[in-house]
């Protein structure tokens, strides 16, 4: 009985194996089959030749005639222009299903052929329809010219055939630009774009097709900025747009492209790619900063978006720590865009006090979280918000009016507000960050930065303090030489102090800006001092500079 059952079994593969060779072309004996191994064989992809290429040419050309058939009836009267459109429409439909039958077929040549005849008859029929005929609207023609573009791209997906896929967008991208133009009509049309540009993105996860969202994104991201510019033009008749519509539009880019990564790489739990990163910056650029534009030239709208800015940074922030944080390219992605949307919602929201004090708490909050959870990255952010707090306190402004500005105007000091923010400079600073001795040398940046800041705003203002003591108020007479050597004496001080922090294994940044700073005191006593400076205090400043020069590098050597 066994004995029976195998040959059976034998006699059954060997069926089998004849009638995929069969199905292949392939001529051999029976011998033969039984030498092949018992293995499923894998269906083979058809080639088309040359010849047969020539052939799907020539078939290409035969179908497109019969959409100028078509045309030629309806220019004749004898099909009604609008009833030659529907069937025009019905026509390509017919060449897309076409398509999808022989990429079933695994006759992908074939396939993309008559996606493109499907292509060469739509679109155009979309733009001629709208814009020559006027026989669809603009909602109506901004729907057809989105379900041709998805159907391709549909047919493309559902048989692999990334070819069809590329032929849909080179036709819909000018094809939409071109019905911007003709028509003057541009809100329905940068929708499609939009919709477009976050397909492909969609099509890229899915199907690895990664180049697709590239142009797709590029016309997307330039068309919503035009939309911006025209809806906020400085004559009132030149505002075509409703504004309400126009940021609508802007807030589905961002938020399309946005939650898009959002679902990739919080839900799939994947690693943030290069395109997120550019397209994330560009979305917001455009989506956000275009929205906020187009709310300011209206009058109406911008605490809105501001506070609607303010709560998506808090919510990358608690993404960042809480569902990224074992991911550092995610972490970073997330938690640095928050940093933008919180420090772009605080300029919309605050006045200067109340901005350079928030400011200034995130800095110290970002600089105590990583010193206890040894994230290198929060330091940059630190710094980033030292900053910007000190440009809504106007302490870089008065620091650069200390250091550099002339003896004949006034200086706005160093107080209030901009001495909080040099405050928290220096708690930053000083702070203790864990991990510091396996840090890489690039990681160090965040606290070279915030050392220059320190050193710059320490400097402007030990010289906004002592110019009025000793040289007189800026403005109001002062003696240009005693300013110079002042300036001098703040840098000679500020080189003198890092060469002696830098000696501490926790300041080790601070060495780095020793010759530099030397080398800029050096520039200025060619510049300021001798030109402006009289025998005495140029005396001083020549004295103090030079022991700066013997000094300084001696700490640093010692430290080394």
């Amino acid at each position: 009985m066994d004995e029976r059952l195998s040959r059976i079994e034998a006699s059954i593969r060997d069926l089998d194996r004849r009638l995929q060779a069969l199905e292949r072309g392939d001529r051999f004996t029976g011998a033969a089959a039984l030498e092949e191994p018992d293995e499923p064989v894998a269906p083979l992809v058809r080639r088309e030749t040359a010849t047969e290429a020539i052939t799907l040419t020539g078939r290409t050309l035969v179908a497109l005639g019969g959409a100028y058939l078509l045309r030629a009836l309806s220019d004749s009267h004898v099909l009604p222009l609008p009833a030659g459109v529907a069937l025009a429409f019905a026509y390509a439909a017919l060449w897309l299903a076409a398509a999808d039958r022989d990429g079933g077929c695994t006759r992908s040549t074939s396939a993309s052929f008559h996606a493109l005849v499907t292509g060469l008859v739509a679109f155009p029929l979309v733009w001629e329809a709208t814009a020559r005929f006027a026989i669809l609207d603009t909602l109506i023609s901004a729907t057809a010219l989105t379900a041709a573009t998805l159907g391709m791209i549909a047919v493309a997906v559902h048989r692999r055939i990334q070819t069809i896929a590329w032929l849909a967008l080179s036709l819909a991208l000018p094809t939409t630009i071109a019905l911007i133009a003709s028509t003057g009509a541009p809100l329905p049309y940068t929708v499609c774009l939009v919709v477009f540009g976050v397909a492909t993105l969609w099509v890229g996860y899915a199907w690895n097709w990664t180049w697709l969202r590239w142009p797709a994104a590029l016309f997307a991201d330039v068309a919503v900025s035009a939309l911006a510019v025209r809806a906020s033009g400085t004559d009132a008749s030149a505002v075509v747009e409703p504004p309400l519509q126009v940021v609508a539009i802007q807030m589905l880019l961002l938020n399309g492209y946005l939650g898009s990564v959002a679902i990739r790489t919080i839900v799939r739990a994947r690693d943030v790619i290069v395109f997120e990163v550019v397209q994330t910056a560009a979305a917001l650029a455009v989506g956000f900063g275009g929205a906020v534009y187009v709310a300011q030239r209206s009058g109406s709208g911008v605490a809105a978006l501001a506070l609607l800015n303010l709560a998506f940074g808090i919510a990358c922030y608690a993404v960042a720590f809480f569902f990224v944080r074992e991911r550092p390219r995610n972490f970073s992605f997330y938690s640095t865009l928050a940093l933008v949307l919180l420090i772009t919602s605080g300029r919309l929201l605050l006045s200067p006090l109340w901005l350079t004090l928030a400011f200034d708490a995130l800095a110290i909050a970002c600089t105590w979280t990583a010193a206890r959870i040894g994230r290198v990255a929060l330091m940059g952010h630190a710094a980033m918000y030292l900053a910007a707090a000190g440009v809504a306190s106007n302490l870089w402004s008065s620091s650069a009016q200390a250091l550099v500005g002339p003896a004949v105007s006034t200086w706005t000091p160093i107080e209030g507000p901009a001495s909080v923010t040099l405050a928290v400079l220096a708690v930053c600073w000083w702070w203790p960050t864990t991990g510091r001795d396996t840090l890489r040398p690039h990681e160090w940046a965040p606290r070279v930065m915030i050392a220059v800041l320190l050193v710059a705003a320490a400097a402007g203002w030990m010289v906004s303090v002592a110019t009025p003591l000793l040289a007189g108020e800026p403005g109001q007479g002062a003696d240009s030489g005693v300013i110079a050597t002042i300036r001098t004496a703040a840098l000679a001080i500020a080189a003198v102090a890092l060469g002696r922090f830098g000696r501490d294994a926790r300041f080790r940044e601070s060495l780095w800006l020793v010759y530099p700073l030397l080398a800029a005191g050096g520039l200025k006593l060619l510049v300021e001092d001798f030109p402006q400076s009289k025998p005495a205090t140029l005396f001083l400043a020549l004295a103090l500079y030079g022991g700066a020069l013997i000094i300084a590098p001696r700490l640093t050597h010692r430290r080394a």
